[in-house]
């Protein structure tokens, strides 16, 4: 029985359990799903980023990252600057990690492509 009060603070928050890195960034300007996607096919530039959610309305992205992934606003900034967009305010948390994806609406998979030809790479990011 004295080994129970650690063992729930094993799978805590408090230790990083089932804890990721969220990121949101305002996006100014990006107002159409073409905007989003420009942005959508550099992110697999970044390391560990997993799922992206887009909010047309508010021309804003989350972006959530693989458990033990860190990022920094400079980062998030070069890639929606590299896609030719303006990023305003970006905010990074830590949160619990989701239970599922699919079957949460509006969440995207980011793939990242495997060929070392450019053309190859365009194509996987395309279609």
């Amino acid at each position: 029985m004295r080994f129970l009060p650690i063992l729930l603070l094993i799978g805590s928050p408090l230790l990083g359990g089932d804890m990721i890195t969220r990121a949101t960034a305002n996006l100014n300007g990006v107002t159409s799903a073409r905007g989003f996607f420009n942005i959508t096919v550099r992110l697999y530039q970044l390391t560990g980023v997993e799922w992206a959610k887009y909010d047309l309305k508010k021309s804003q992205i989350t972006l959530d990252f693989e458990p033990g992934a860190t990022v920094t606003p400079e980062a998030l900034r070069n890639v929606m600057s590299a896609a030719g967009y303006k990023p305003g305010n970006i905010d990074i948390q830590k949160v619990e990690k989701p239970d599922r994806y699919e079957h949460r609406l509006g969440w995207n998979k980011i793939h990242r492509p495997t060929s070392k030809n450019a053309a190859g790479r365009w194509f996987q990011l395309n279609f």
